[in-house]
């Protein structure tokens, strides 16, 4: 056991830690620069759900305390030039991180920025990979508060990597749906996931035995792997391999925005400090650190972040009423988050098409950027990048039109002309004025099959539902 401890101590990965350190500040960047494009359309004066009226409705219900429940930078000005301003200085400053210029200053900084966006982004945010980013930024500010990592810090980062996988494994049989327990979901997956690729596409294609090969071998990377986290260093360079290696599968036949790469810079923290040297001859050695304020501000810090994880695996499976108010008290900082990715496979994959008219007869397509729609064009790769409007899109069919107050908000805009949310669409068949009437109706989308994409270069099929929204018309909009 002293051994196994040793080989686990802090002090053999001191260039995991730079390593890590400088990939964060990649992996923010690929947070931050979408929002260039999109944050106007999606959360601007004249966007889909304005930040600014969010604000407001938050402090007329709240008052003083939803500076608590939304801790935000927009508070204090949340106009479309501040909105991008954030935007901007969370770029340039994730660039300086990745540079490695003063990380204990520009941590706190991006996870100050990236908050403010992720509390007022409402339907367009607060997935599990932005509050995963915010839990291990965190713990990642404390690892670098003294060298070598604080050993309680350590635990607690590597307890992170373990809860992460190990809860999207077992949220899949907790749910109970039947696609994971009979190892079929696969088989769905990759036609009814968010975003396809073009590698989904023939991944599809191959036979059940495959399918349930893969979805076998995943349940063993996430459910028995991870315990292997706190073992020798030899034993967690096999972890990082098989970690490492699903996140690279996940990416090769998805687009889960900036997840896996996310999650494979995470998993550099698995790889000693000699593996380092030996294959990518990195070494990276820092004095240690002998003061006292340093060691014992991460100790108490460590010690909180282990216990705030303790009790948040402990709620996953045994609910404690105490536990969950204390998590319900750091809930809007996103320091300890509950995991799962798609606990219940979709199975059926509807798809909302946007409609519009001059007379109520003749209808006319929007087009989403990403998303699928004309049925010979090839789903598109684009992570690390994620299409927000697209991505929510997705959840559409799984609530009413009456339900869904930003998609109610989005038609509206549409009839409006809005620049800035007509801009997150890739073809607008009104290019000159805004139509008289908007309508959303629903497909069922399938892929094809090898006979169809060869002959006719089609790699969709689709079958019309129905109407998802009533036919709308400006003069009638509830929210004039």
């Amino acid at each position: 056991m002293e051994t196994i401890w040793n080989t686990f101590d802090s002090q053999y990965y001191l260039t995991a830690t730079h390593v890590f350190t400088r990939l964060l500040g990649v992996i923010y960047f690929f947070a931050f620069f979408p929002f260039i494009f999109q944050i106007k359309g999606l959360l601007g004066h004249k966007g889909i759900l304005p930040i600014e009226t969010y604000l407001q409705f938050i402090w007329r219900r709240f008052h003083w305390k939803g500076y608590y429940y939304v801790p935000s930078l927009f508070w204090f000005n949340s106009t479309d030039r501040a909105l991008l301003t954030v935007v901007i200085v969370g770029m340039i400053l994730s660039v300086l991180l990745a540079l490695n210029v003063y990380p204990l200053i520009l941590i706190p900084l991006l996870y100050i920025l990236y908050l403010s966006i992720i509390s007022t982004g409402q339907d367009f945010l607060g997935f599990g990979w932005e509050i995963f980013l915010m839990e291990v930024t965190c713990n990642a500010f404390f690892l670098n508060v003294m060298s070598p990592p604080n050993p309680l810090v350590w635990v607690s980062i590597n307890l992170l990597l373990f809860r992460f996988h190990f809860q999207a494994g077992i949220s899949k049989f907790l749910s109970r749906d039947k696609n994971w327990r009979n190892m079929t979901a696969l088989c769905y997956h990759y036609e009814t996931q968010p975003l396809p690729n073009m590698q989904a596409w023939f991944f599809h294609q191959l036979p059940m035995w495959i399918h349930k090969g893969c979805c076998a071998m995943m349940f063993f990377v996430e459910l028995v792997v991870p315990f292997a986290i706190f073992a020798p260093q030899e034993v967690r360079l096999a972890v990082w391999v098989l970690l490492a290696g699903l996140q690279v599968s996940i990416w090769f036949t998805g687009n889960l925005s900036y997840l896996n790469h996310f999650t494979f810079v995470f998993c550099t923290i698995l790889v000693g400090d000699t593996y380092f040297k030996q294959f990518f001859g990195i070494s990276v050695e820092t004095p240690p650190t002998t003061e006292i304020l340093p060691i014992a501000i991460a100790s108490m810090a460590g010690t909180i972040l282990i216990f705030l994880q303790c009790i948040s695996l402990w709620n996953y499976f045994l609910f404690n009423r105490t536990f969950y108010e204390i998590l319900e008290r750091v809930q809007p900082f996103h320091i300890a988050n509950r995991y799962g990715i798609f606990a219940v496979m979709t199975t059926k994959r509807y798809e909302i098409i946007v409609e519009g008219s001059e007379d109520g007869k003749e209808w006319k397509e929007y087009m989403f950027r990403y998303k699928p729609s004309e049925l010979n064009r090839h789903p598109r790769r684009v992570s690390p990048y994620q299409p927000r409007l697209d991505w929510q899109a997705w959840f559409l069919p799984f609530r009413n039109y009456e339900q869904n107050l930003w998609f109610q908000l989005f038609l509206q805009r549409l009839l409006e002309g809005s620049k800035d949310v007509v801009g997150l669409m890739r073809y607008n068949p009104f290019p000159n004025h805004p139509p008289q009437y908007i309508r959303a109706v629903a497909y069922d989308y399938k892929f094809s099959d090898w006979k169809s994409l060869w002959k006719n270069g089609v790699w969709w099929q689709r079958e019309y539902v129905g109407l998802y929204s009533p036919v709308l018309h400006l003069e009638e909009s509830p929210f004039i």
